[in-house]
């Protein structure tokens, strides 16, 4: 991923009203970046916790008769929603909100940053 190009992506996300924080994320749990809005040791805590819910959602794949690859997944709270998005190849946009916002909105946001920035950048190289 291209430093350079995180912060305007993740900037323009937090711009929507109900955005509380944003994170780009291995999918194995590390993170890559994260807006302010979230100190260091609970990013780590969310990109840990989204990348569960990652692998549950593929693990539900073949239960579910899904046969392409995942996409996205959110979870909603009384007071929130935490959406995670496939970002490019083993990595993740998560984006935690305020309980009033249009959840079609920032599965559409989330979509529209990682097509600006490209799937390409944002992947992360497979570990040796």
């Amino acid at each position: 991923m291209t430093p350079a190009k995180d912060p305007w992506m993740l900037a323009q996300l937090c711009e929507i009203p109900g955005v509380r924080f944003c994170l780009v994320i291995t999918s194995d749990g590390l993170v890559e970046t994260h807006t302010d809005g979230i100190d260091k040791d609970r990013a780590d805590s969310i990109a840990a916790v989204s990348s569960a819910l990652v692998a549950s959602a593929v693990a539900a794949e073949d239960f579910a008769g899904f046969t392409g690859p995942f996409q996205q997944n959110f979870s909603q709270w009384a007071d929130g929603f935490l959406f995670v998005r496939r970002a490019g190849d083993r990595t993740c946009l998560a984006v935690a909100t305020a309980a009033d916002i249009n959840p079609g909105l920032i599965a559409h946001a989330m979509a529209e940053r990682i097509k600006q920035v490209g799937e390409s950048t944002l992947s992360t190289p497979a570990r040796a």
